[in-house]
């Protein structure tokens, strides 16, 4: 039995229309509750683990901390990758596991191996902290905090105990982060001289505070039957009452102030924050995953402004904002939106002429579009730049079904076929193609929402937008469509009916023509898939097109030993430049850290554009990369997405001389080629160390081991981890009581040679003679990979060049096509990316092609003629390349996007084609006949969904608004594509339909030989 839902539909008005209506409004409500952000849910399955020694050196952090860690992660189930980079005290271990692991298991798994290296490493570490990388967890908002009223420790503590807590009690923000300030303290200044006289050491008087400057629980007593807990407060309740502690060190007693300064001061400055060249104190604001960008930011806003009133001496500003690009591109998209819905109902309505038939195929866009909302929210997804451009771009598919529809009832009722009797036939008639046409859709976006890899992520919520969208426009077109058609068109009358219309001659000709030389034309179709592969074969290949986004993040290296004043002297010249440029609104600049390990010399200039600049971000790029190399001793440079290079050629292997030779060998040859700008090496050169040496003798005689020696020298430079030195308690802070030398002590030599160092049998020497203190150089930066050291040469793009043309010379170097032995390429960043995009693109479109052709199949109920829709596909790569040559674009990963579409989009109109034809031919009529009729009937429909797709992507064409770099390149593949498509297709396609079908007719007798005939159903038999 066929059910005949369109009929169905027109019979029965009040539940369609209250289906509409619930949808509608569930729509509607799910699009107000969607959050808006500027990327998917992207979950990258990524776990860190992060150790600090204060004071190691990266080389000993490496043997002994990271070689440690990464031996005990390989055995880890899943695990894919594993990279780490060591710096001064701080190792820090990326495990990169295969996509789709269960994270709190890896997260787990990989604790428990942390945990059993613990015996393995040095008892100086802080615990290590393993936690998952979270893409969302990336600042959204940085705020400046200045005061005139304030010292640095004062605007600190105000910033960590009233900003910070203000800012995280807003809903949606994950964490609030204090960037620059001081780290209040209580400072312990040793007297090199005095302790020196006393025999003491730095390490001794520490110890000593530890254990006296304490509070500490004395158990439990019961005086008079009354239970009471013990107490004993051993800490100083003031500054004045630790200057005054008398300690017992090296067999004697001390008072502390005897040999050292004490006073509430500020931590060791290893960062500092700049905004327009003066200091301040910044705030970054990070959200959770699943929270609205918009939203948080108006919650903090509001928040600050609050802050503000309440504090008028304190002066909080904005510096800058990654919500700002979301909102110009969601209201971007918003009017491409409406432009593009406005265009395809114009083009309707030049098609039709008739007001009512325009409205009733326009209404399919919105009612396709609002219940999609509602499928969105239940999957979790967002309104991000990827599903905006997938409804975008899926805005004139959307109409498509409802043209079919509505211009095969109105045909009928121009024949002079009453409205009602057209809809009941004129829909169900031509319903089997709008199913296949729209689930051929399907088959290719279904794939694409699967694609392998990280950047399959991205592309999982475009696919099934455009998916859920498309069977929406279906549901619309059997039920809703029909139903309008048959209670909202008129009738025509006599004098307004139309005849049927033949083909128009230049058209006739040239079908005709090529039905009588089907070779010939089909010969043609060859030679322009030849065409569109030569032009593939010429058009620059590229990862994600250059947005511009009116922001730029410079990378701040300084020389090895750069000391504080080096790199704000740095700081204030290249603000300087920036802020002569007119293009430019503000400088921030961050750089160094908190805490002892923080590496001082590496930083991030934030630089943010006017709005109505001249140049394009791009531009500005390569405007000022030879103005920042003006700045001396420093390395200022562009840094890519996720702070990578655009371009970056890793080396691997375990030697590590050999791997800098190959490095400064490489570096050299990339200079040379122009589709790169700016190479450097990373990570930066060797740096000075000061090295001491036991002489093994002298030690052996003083009783002085290595281990005793390295604390007290750790100790009285920098200062004891935080767990191991005293605290002071005021209010609710616990401020650590830091024991080490002045900063100008530090600086001299003899001073180091003369530091105390205790031996085993409780009395002190003189460093100086028990060891020898010499200059050597030393790596300031380790990389490693897959438990490899690596190296890389990093370099910026050329203006006009793309990551495929870089990677083509790169290739071609002779030092790359022959590296030494143990040296190999190891592939990350966006090379990578770019190979896993071009692979799951393959894996897409194969999967798509054979989605459809099954999905036709069971359509069309054979193999053979399934055969001759899939031809319009290769006929569309032509104009898409051709588009993209003439607009100057690359194949990147938009265009590949576009690429994907135009699978689906092409398919429709041989569909619309061949469904008819097989129609007429099971009626009786021969071959050639039923395609000539088939495309008398459906070249208007088939020009009029061609037009309303090219129209409705015609404002993302343009390239006009926030995101339009994204949105371009794909809108202008698939309206070329449709053009060459179409007007191929309608002369190709009735082609090779007979010769398919003269195919099928010779082939099927000699297939059935090898089938048993199936017998005839016999009747039932009468009871």
């Amino acid at each position: 039995m066929n059910f005949q839902i369109s009929a169905w539909a027109i019979r029965n008005p009040i539940p369609v229309v209250c289906l509409f209506i619930a949808l509608t409004l569930a729509g509607i409500v799910a699009y107000v509750q969607l959050p808006v952000k500027r990327i998917p849910n992207v979950a990258f399955p990524v776990v860190t683990v992060n150790v600090t020694q204060n004071g190691a050196a990266p080389a000993e952090v490496e043997n002994q901390i990271t070689r440690p860690i990464e031996n005990a992660l390989s055995g880890v189930a899943g695990v894919k990758h594993i990279s780490s980079t060591v710096t001064l005290g701080v190792s820090n271990t990326i495990v990169e596991f295969e996509l789709h692991a269960d994270m709190q298991k890896a997260i787990d798994d990989v604790r428990t191996a942390v945990e059993r290296t613990r015996i393995l490493l040095p008892p100086g570490i802080d615990p290590p902290t393993v936690q998952r990388f979270d893409i969302d967890n990336a600042p959204i908002l940085t705020y400046a905090v200045s005061s005139e009223k304030m010292s640095g420790t004062e605007l600190s503590f105000f910033v960590d105990k009233v900003v910070t807590r203000a800012l995280q009690a807003q809903g949606g923000v994950a964490q609030v982060q204090r960037v620059g300030g001081a780290e209040r303290e209580i400072n312990v200044i040793l007297d090199v001289e005095r302790m020196a006289a006393l025999g003491v050491t730095a390490a001794q008087v520490n110890n000593a505070l530890l254990a006296f400057n304490s509070d500490d629980p004395g158990g439990r007593a019961t005086v008079g039957d009354v239970e009471q807990t013990i107490r004993v407060l051993g800490s100083g309740q003031t500054v004045d009452q630790i200057r005054d502690m008398t300690i017992p060190v090296a067999g004697r007693y001390v008072r502390l102030g005897d040999i050292a300064e004490v006073g509430d001061g500020e931590a060791e400055v290893r960062g500092f924050a700049r905004l327009n060249g003066r200091p301040v104190t910044a705030v970054q604001v990070n959200k959770t995953a699943d929270a609205s960008e918009i939203s948080v930011e108006d919650r903090v806003a509001a928040a600050v402004a609050r802050l503000q009133a309440a504090h008028p001496d304190v002066r909080i500003e904005r510096v800058f904002s990654t919500v700002d690009g979301t909102r110009r591109t969601f209201a971007s998209t918003k009017h491409v939106l409406i432009e593009g819905i406005i265009l395809a109902v114009v083009v309707v309505w030049l098609f039709l002429r008739n007001w009512r038939a325009t409205m009733i195929a326009a209404a399919a866009m919105p009612l396709s579009l609002i219940p999609t909302f509602v499928v969105m929210s239940a999957l979790g997804f967002s309104l991000n730049s990827i599903t905006l451009l997938a409804l975008t771009l899926v805005i004139g598919i959307l109409v498509d079904d409802a043209i079919v529809e509505i211009e095969n009832i109105e045909k009928r009722v121009e024949a002079g076929a009453s409205p009602y009797h057209a809809a009941l036939v004129g829909a169900d008639a031509i319903g089997l193609a709008v199913v296949a046409t729209t689930f051929t859709i399907v088959a290719v976006f279904a794939p694409v929402s699967m694609m392998p890899g990280q950047t399959g992520q991205f592309f999982r919520e475009f696919g099934l937008t455009v998916s859920v969208a498309v069977l929406f426009s279906l549901v619309v077109a059997r039920l809703l469509t029909p139903l309008m058609a048959a209670y909202f068109l008129k009738p025509l009358d006599k004098a307004h009916q139309r005849e049927e219309q033949p083909l128009h001659p230049l058209y006739a000709r040239v079908l005709n023509w090529a039905l009588a030389h089907r070779w010939r034309s089909a010969g043609i179709g060859g030679f322009v898939f030849a065409i569109a592969l030569v032009l593939a074969a010429f058009l620059p290949v590229g990862f994600q097109p250059k947005e511009d986004l009116g922001e730029l993040y410079l990378a701040v290296q300084g020389p090895p030993g750069a000391s504080r004043d080096d790199m704000d002297r740095a700081v204030r010249q290249a603000t300087d430049i920036l802020q002569a440029q007119p293009d430019v609104e503000t400088v921030f600049a961050n750089i160094g850290g908190t805490g002892a390990s923080a590496d001082l010399r590496t930083g991030t200039i934030t630089v943010i554009l006017r709005h109505d600049r001249e140049m394009d971000t791009q531009s500005f790029k390569h405007h000022i990369a030879p103005l920042m190399r003006d700045v001396p001793d420093m390395r200022i440079s562009n840094q890519g997405s996720f702070g990578m290079a655009p371009a970056s050629v890793v080396l691997a292997g375990d030697d590590g001389e050999a791997l800098e030779r190959v490095q400064m060998q490489l570096l050299r040859d990339m200079r040379a080629l122009k589709t790169l700008s700016d190479p450097r090496p990373s990570p930066p050169p060797s740096g000075p160390e000061l090295v001491i040496i036991p002489r093994p003798a002298e030690a052996a005689r003083l009783n002085v081991d290595s281990r005793t020696l390295a604390q007290a020298i750790r100790v009285a430079t920098i200062g004891d981890i935080d767990a191991n030195v005293a605290k002071y308690s005021e209010g609710e802070n616990r401020l650590p009581i830091r024991v080490r030398l002045p900063e100008s002590a530090r600086g001299q030599l003899d001073v180091i040679a003369q530091l105390r160092v205790p031996t085993m049998d409780g009395n002190t020497t003189p460093l100086s003679s028990v060891a020898d203190i010499e200059f050597r150089a030393g790596p300031a930066k380790i990389l490693r990979y897959d438990r490899e050291r690596q190296v890389a040469v990093e370099a910026d793009l050329a203006p006009d060049a793309t990551l495929g043309q870089a990677l083509e010379e790169i290739q071609g170097l002779p030092l790359i096509r022959n590296l030494p032995e143990g040296i190999h390429i190891a592939s990350q960043g966006e090379a990578e990316g770019l190979a896993e995009l071009m692979s799951g693109f393959v894996i897409a479109v194969f999967a798509g092609v054979f989605l459809t052709f099954g999905v036709l199949v069971l359509l069309f109920k054979g193999f053979f003629k399934p055969v001759v829709t899939m031809t319009a596909l290769p006929l569309s790569l032509l104009g898409a390349f051709a588009s993209l040559h003439l607009f100057n674009k690359p194949l990147d990963l938009p265009s590949t996007i576009g690429l994907l579409m135009l699978m689906g989009l092409c398919a429709k109109n041989s569909i619309l084609l061949v469904e008819f034809a097989i129609e007429l031919e099971r009626g009786g009529m021969a071959v050639g006949d039923a395609l000539r009729e088939a495309c008398r009937e459906r070249v208007r429909p088939i020009i009029m969904t061609t037009v309303a797709m090219a129209a409705g992507m015609m404002p993302a064409a343009i390239g006009l608004g926030e995101g339009a770099e994204f949105r371009q390149p794909m809108a202008l593949a698939v309206i070329g594509g449709l053009i060459t498509s179409t007007m191929l297709s309608l002369m190709l396609v009735p082609v090779i339909y007979e010769i398919v079908d003269q195919f099928e007719r010779w082939a099927t007798p000699k297939l059935a030989r090898l089938v048993t005939q199936r017998p005839a159903e016999e009747a039932p038999s009468a009871s």
